[in-house]
Formats: structure tokens, sequence, C-alpha cells
């Protein structure tokens, strides 16, 4: 039997989309005009021409496609955003716990007491059970464990493989026949990770162990093997706890290199064990899974100080059907309105396309608009059409109201858009703050965890508890000690070993081996001399230290005290290398694009309660800077978050803000530190501001351009209406031909300033007026030269005079009603106000009655062409409404 060739699902937007719950109300709206569209096309060709939108129908139905492709664009690109970052953040965080503990194992498997017992085991078996070496190091595992409680159970092996003594008394082990006893006995790099399973651990599918050979005193020979066992599926629940919201149907799970499930936040969906396919060769695929289809995503570990990690992935997956689930646009509640109207006129996240459909969007209106005009024009110029006159004005009706529904739909759909996209990048720079003060308060928890227990060595203990000052061989070995841990732990600046009297005894960093016998008088050295326990530790308050040149930094402290005793006699003090290390961390948490690159403008602060800048990724905000933004960022619960946009910079930003939580007992309620940091994430929403005045004008809508009747009663005379400017002018309907649309024009050099240029109209070339450097010269210039996007074209009137027997055309902004006016509210041009250079021919009185308190300003067809000869002169009527306004009042 022919086997069916396989068919993996497309991953094209076509496909895509019919899982896009989102686009089904724009589809629907759509197709509902398109219907429109349709019947009014052919109703409009049988009418007359002027009603003819054929081709606005097919813009129409371009331009809804357009709509619809880039909705679905944007739909899939923040799928795809959320899902890498979710994937990125997971492997990422965990890769950093992991570098920590591959500097715990080195440094442990030299502690003096593990390989004291463990010698002495070498030397003597029976040694293995005596009860004051078996006390001696529960009690040193236990404490160990108490600082760094990423770890379940701590193992001493014999070379041979014998468990010598562990830490979790349930495991039943004695003893071990894994090859990692003989990786870590014969190993050249400076530690062994295992994650598989393991005699050692019985039960678990798949331990991760640290481990590493212990030597003798003198470093000749192995006499132990030491080994961590880390709290693996404990810490990666933590990383996707906080990564996965309660009603989040997306899944975070790790892969190994054989691209099986090694961790997962829904067990139920993925088990481990389980082979996935890793997503390498593009930003997402969809994928399937148990008869399910899932878009999926993978991100490969950064690696961090050096450490790449054991060759895991983060692998996110969503199920197809939920993938584009765009949750309501809960974080624009605290944006106020100007600010959100401001940032959706001018943001720059949007796509050329997607930014041009509200000015195609604009451009069929005004077409449409065009058309009803024309028709209105052509049922009052043309006797003939009064028989159809009645169903020539519905139609035109509807199809003006078409028009306006177009582009409210056109308008709402993209004003939606934009919101969801605004409210994506405001909910992603909340939550790359919540990731970043994470990643701060997981690295500070080691740094806390490190002083603490390098407090506990013996040698420093035995050292300082000494009579009189170490000598030169003593410092040489305190100095050597110190180097050691700070070639594994490169997160340290320098490392200070201090007696009773904070006189400084040794240094890691030989830059600073200077200080050795001067005496610290920073008041954490007090502190640290002073603290009650072993658990305790004090920290500087963040501020420059001679100890970091200059520069500031958090110093971390702990008490060294006597070796069987609690009596303080010294201190060690470890200088966290805070520059490069918060700059790490926080360029880790940039934004994103698509490929991964971080989103141009973007940045991230460290800040202090009080807005004082700890770190940040712009040089232009160094640490000490005032961070001047609202105080609700700050004001904020430990573990809660704040997002709002705000203008910083000449720009509009979207912000994220998180408070400190702490992690696990570091800042717990157990631990008396606190240190309110907080991390905000910044991302561009603009290249500029908006003015308020400039907004206003933008948001100027389109008229629906059907006939009006301007109130009164009596004779009437249609009146065809246009805006030049802000202005409302008209000109008997009786002289107007048509609209045309205005890019047809074109210019002609050497010509007065208030020549436009020409156009052909039925064959014939007619020159175009600009009567904007007639009627508002003080205006014309920076309103009417540029034509705003998402706004009405500008069109051309072409005009008859049978007096003159003359065609021409004038420029205007916007075409707008056909209306009916009372022949008894029109009034000549006042003799003061006519210098005879105007172009005005009456003035039409507004009505309380009906509704318009604008001045219609009625143009005269004839003193156009009298007026404007090569020598001729306007003048200047830009004050006219402004005067007769206050007349008539």
């Amino acid at each position: 039997m022919r086997k069916r060739k396989s068919h993996r699902p497309a991953l094209s937007l076509d496909y895509l989309s019919a899982h896009m719950g989102g686009l089904a109300n724009d589809r629907r709206r759509l197709n509902e005009i398109q219907a429109a569209y349709d019947n009014l096309s052919l109703l409009g060709q049988l009418l007359c021409s002027g009603t003819d939108i054929t081709r606005m129908r097919e813009d129409f139905n371009r331009l809804a496609s357009t709509l619809l492709e880039q909705l679905a664009r944007e739909h899939h690109k923040k799928a795809v955003l959320n899902l890498g970052s979710a994937a990125r953040v997971s492997i990422d965080i965990l890769t950093r716990n992991l570098f920590e503990r591959t500097a715990d194992i080195g440094f442990l498997a030299t502690d003096d007491d593990i390989q004291a017992f463990a010698e002495a085991v070498a030397h003597e078996p029976a040694v293995r059970d005596d009860p004051s070496w078996q006390y001696r190091l529960h009690a040193r595992f236990n404490e160990y464990v108490a600082k760094y409680s990423v770890y379940h159970n701590i193992i001493l092996l014999s070379p041979s493989g014998e468990v010598l003594i562990q830490l979790d008394g349930n495991n039943p082990v004695t003893h071990t026949q894994d090859r990692l006893l003989g990786e870590a006995l014969t190993t050249s790099a400076p530690y062994v990770e295992v994650f598989r399973p393991t005699d050692l651990i019985p039960g678990e599918a798949s331990p991760l162990v640290y481990a590493y050979r212990v030597m003798s005193a003198d470093g000749t020979q192995p006499v132990g093997v030491l080994c961590l066992c880390f709290r693996f599926q404990d810490e990666c629940r933590r990383i996707f706890d906080s990564l996965v919201a309660e009603d989040d149907w997306s899944v975070l799970t790790l892969l190994d290199a054989d691209q099986r499930v090694i961790a997962s936040s829904d067990p139920n969906q993925f088990p481990l064990g389980v082979r996935l396919e890793a997503v390498h060769d593009e930003s997402c695929r969809v994928v399937r899974f148990a008869g399910r289809e899932y878009l999926a995503t993978t991100r490969a570990a950064q690696g961090y100080q050096g450490y790449a990690g054991p060759g895991w992935v983060g692998h996110a997956l969503a199920p197809l059907n939920h993938a584009f689930e765009m949750s309501e646009a809960r974080e624009l509640e605290a944006v106020a309105d100007d600010v959100l109207a401001g940032v959706l006129e001018t943001a720059s996240l949007f796509s050329p396309e997607l930014k041009a459909i509200p000015q195609n969007a604009a451009t069929i209106q005004s077409e449409l608009n065009r058309a009803v005009w024309n028709g209105y024009v052509w049922l009052v110029r043309d006797p003939a059409a009064a028989q159809n006159a009645a169903f020539a004005k519905v139609l035109l009706r509807e199809i003006g109201s078409t028009g306006v529904r177009t582009r409210n739909v056109f308008s709402e759909s993209i004003t939606n858009l934009y919101k969801t996209v605004v409210s994506s990048v405001l909910f992603d720079c909340a939550t790359q703050a919540a990731q970043a003060i994470d990643i701060m308060d997981r690295n500070l928890y080691e740094r806390a965890n490190d002083c603490r227990w390098w407090a506990l060595t013996r040698s420093f203990r035995t050292a300082l508890s000494a009579p009189g000052a170490p000598d030169s061989s003593q410092r040489a070995r305190l100095t050597d000690i110190l180097r050691r841990i700070n070639g594994l732990y490169t997160v340290y600046s320098n490392l200070i070993l201090f007696d009773r009297h904070g006189k400084v005894v040794a240094v890691s960093n030989p830059g600073y081996g200077d200080w050795v016998g001067q005496t610290l008088g920073e008041g954490w050295v007090r502190s640290a001399l002073g603290l009650a326990d072993t658990g305790s530790y004090c920290v500087s308050d963040f501020a420059p230290s001679g100890l970091y040149a200059g520069q500031p930094t958090y110093i971390y402290a702990a008490t060294v005290r006597e070796p069987e005793g609690n009596e303080p006699v010294g201190g060690i003090a470890i200088v966290f290398d805070a520059a490069p290390q918060f700059r790490a961390m926080l360029d880790d948490v940039l934004p994103r694009q698509s490929d991964g690159s971080a989103v141009p403008g973007a940045f991230a602060v460290f800040a202090e309660r009080d807005g004082r800048v700890i770190a940040s990724t712009r040089t232009d905000l160094p640490a000490g800077t005032p961070l001047m933004i609202g105080y609700e960022f700050f004001n904020l619960a430990h573990g809660d978050n704040c997002t709002n946009i705000v203008i910083f910079d000449g720009r509009y930003y979207a912000v994220g803000s998180s408070m400190s939580a702490g992690y696990r007992e570091y800042k717990g309620e157990e631990d008396r530190y606190r240190n309110d940091i907080v991390a905000l994430v910044f991302s561009p929403l603009s290249e500029h501001v908006i003015d308020a005045s400039e907004l206003a004008h933008r948001s100027e809508r389109l008229s629906n351009t059907y006939t009006s009747r301007l109130g009164g009663s009596g004779e009437r005379l249609d009146i065809a209406c246009f805006h030049i400017g802000r202005n409302w002018y008209g000109i008997r309907s009786a002289q107007v031909v048509e609209a045309i649309d205005a890019e047809r024009l074109t210019p002609m050099p050497g010509l007065p300033e208030h020549f436009a240029g020409c156009v052909m109209h039925e064959g014939q070339a007619i020159t175009v007026l600009d009567l904007a450097h007639k009627l508002t010269p003080q205006r014309a210039g920076q309103e009417r030269r540029q034509h705003r996007p998402g706004t009405a074209r500008p069109q051309i009137i072409v005009l008859h005079s049978p007096q003159h027997q003359l065609r021409f055309g004038i420029r205007v902004d916007q075409v707008d009603a056909v209306c009916e006016v009372p022949v008894a509210d029109i009034e000549p041009l006042p003799d003061m106000m006519n210098d005879g250079k105007s172009v005005i021919e009456s003035l039409v009185r507004p009505q309380p009655d009906s509704g318009e308190r604008r001045i219609l300003i009625v143009l005269s067809v004839d003193r156009i062409i009298e007026r404007l000869s090569p020598h001729g002169d306007l003048g200047n009527t830009a004050w006219l409404p402004a005067m007769l306004g206050n007349k008539m009042a």
C-alpha cells in the first residue's frame, strides 16, 4: 500500500488567520460594506456618471484585503514576540542560576572541613563513623544549604564510590557505581555537570548534580568526590510561574540536546521525557503533538560569564486556536486620553503598509464625497435630471453614508489595532521589568549567600583568631584563598578580609594591595563586626566607594568568628562589580524585535524608590541621576508593578516598572535586609510629541456630503460648499461643473503665487487658482502645502462663467455639502468691507434654529476672474469672518 505523503500545516497568514478570532468582527463589517458597494455601484451606473463608484469599490476591496492582511500580521507578530520572549527568558534565567552552581562546587570542594574529613577517612576508614566528625560535617552541610537553598542534598564520596556522608538522611544510597565518580576524579574541567538518571538519587528521573574531586591537604591526590544536588524541577517551576499567568494558554518547556522535555509548565500537555520538535530555523512554526496543533518557538541560551549552559533550549508553545488571543488593552486604562491620542497619532511602531491604510481609507471617502457632491451639482444644474431627482438623492445619500461607514470601519479597526499594539508594548515593558528585578534579586541572593558562607572558611577564622597580626606567609595564604574564590566567582571586583578592628588583612584584587594594613572607616564595617549569628549579613548603601575606584556599588559583608565559637574576630567584604553586572542584567531585558535585536531607542534602568538611578543602559543616565517621571512608578508595594505612557526626552515612551520582591530567603520575611529597588523598562512609541492644537487639527473628520438645508423658508438657492483652510466657502451650484482630484494638477513655473497650475479637463487645459494665498495668506503656507496622512486629499472644483465664457478651476482642501440656502438669509458684502478687490459676493447669516454657527462665505465666479488678472490683487479678506461674526452677534 502506498504511504500517503505527510503534510505540514503551512505557516502562512492565510492559514494562521483562520485561527485569529479577533479578526472575525472586522471581516464581518468589511463584508457588509462590500455588499453595499456592490449594490450602489450597479445603481450608480444606471443613474448618471457622477454617481459611478465602480473604481471606489475596487479601491475598497483592495484596501479591505490589505487591512485584514495587516491585522493578521500584527496578531502574528505579537504572538511570536510573546512566545519568543518567554522561551528566551526561561532558559537565560536558568543559565544564570547554573553558572553560580559551577562556581559553588569548585569552592566547596576545597573546604577545609570537608577536605580534612575525606583525608582522615582515607587514612583511617573508621573515622567515617566518628560521631564528632559526623556532627561537624552535618552541621557544615546544614549551614551551606541554609544559605544556598537551591540544593536538596550534599554527598561526599570516597574515591571508590562509598558514601562517606550526606545531608539527606532519607536517601538510602551507600555506594555508587555511576561514571560521574571517575569523571570527577580525572576531569581537567573545573566541574562535572550531570543531568541523567544516577544511582546516587534513586527515584528521580533526571537529577541535576554538580561534582568535583576533593584533594588531600598537600594537593597530591584525590581523597574524595563532592556532589551538590540541585533542586532542578523546583527552580524551573519558580521560573515558569513567573512567566506564565493563570489564564495564559501558552506552555513553557525546556528541551535537552535530544529535544526531549526536561521541564514543563504543564506536564499534562507536555510530560517529561516526550520528544518535541525544536524550531531553530525560523521565528516560529506550527507543530503537532498529541493530535493538536501548536504555534511553537525555540530560543537557545545566550550564555553568562563565559558559561554556555548544559546545551538546553527554551521552547514555548501555544495551542493554535488560542495562540492569537489578544486580551483587552487593560494596560491603557491608566493612560490619559490626550496622551493616548498623541501616541496613536505619532506612533512609530507601525509598518508603512499599516500607516497607509487610514490615508487610503480617507482617499476612498474623499472620492465618494466628490462623487456625491458632483451628483448633487448635476441634479441642480441639469433640468432633465428632475424626473429622477428623488431616486438620485436617496442614492447619493446612501453613497455618502457608505463613505462615512467605510472611513469609520477602517478608522475603528486601525485604532483598536494600534491600541492593542501599544498595549502589547506596555505589557512587554512590564514583563521585562519584572524579569529584570527578578534577575537582580536572584543575583544578589547569591551575593548574600557567598559572604556568609565564606565568612565560615576555617582558614579565615583561624588566622584572625590568632594573637597579633598575621605574618607575611599567613597573609600570602589568605590572599591566595581570596584570589581563588574571586577566580571562580567573577561577578566580584574585589574580596577583602579584615580583622576585628576593621584593618585590612588581605585582598583578592592586586590593584588594591595598598589597602592592606589600612583601617576601613565605612559604616558597614561596624555593622559587619556586630552581626548576631552566621545567618546574618549586611549591605552597604549603593554609594561610591574607594574599594571600587570611587564608583557606586554594593558591598556585602559578614562576620568572621572564632573557630569553635561565636565571638567576632573580623569580617569579609565582597565588592560587587556593579557597573558591568547591572548593565548586563538590563541589556538582557531590553524589548526585542522579531529578529532578536533590541528595539532601537529602548532602555532599562534600576532605580531606588526615590527615583535615583542605580544603573542604566543609557550613557546619559549614569548612577545617581534622578529619573524624572511619575511617582507612581516608584511608589509600589513589594512585587507590584506599574505601566503607563510618559513623555521623556521629547518622545512618548511605554514604561513598565516592577518593585523588588526578593528571591527565596533573600529579602524574605525572616531576612532583616530591605532594599527597595525598582526596575524600569522604556520602549519608544514615537519620534516626537504632538501638541494639543496640532492634535485637534489632525483629528478633524471628513463630513458627509449630501444636501443640507440651512434653516429658514421661502425661495432657496443651491450653494456648492467647500473648505479652504479652516474657513467655509461656497459658490452657486449653477456655476459649478464638477470636482476632480487635485493629483492631476500640473504646476506652471513663472506665474503669480495664486496660480496653482493647470489641469486637463474634458480634453481642454484649464487654469487652476489657489485662492488660499488671497483669502488666508497667513495660514496658506503652514496649513495647506502638505497633505496630512489620514485626511481628505485636496480637490479641484471646475467652474464656468457664462458671462465671460470661461472655464477654470480653484484648488480647495475639501468639498462639503451642497446646501439649500434661503435667499432671505443671503446678504451682499457691505460697502464698507468691499474695497473693489474682493472676490466675495455675499455672506449667509447663520440662523439659531439651523444648528449651524459658521458663516458661509459665498464667492463670485465672475469677481474671481476679474480680480485675478496677472496684475490684479484679491486683497486680504481673512479678517472678514471674525468681523462679521462680531457684528452679527
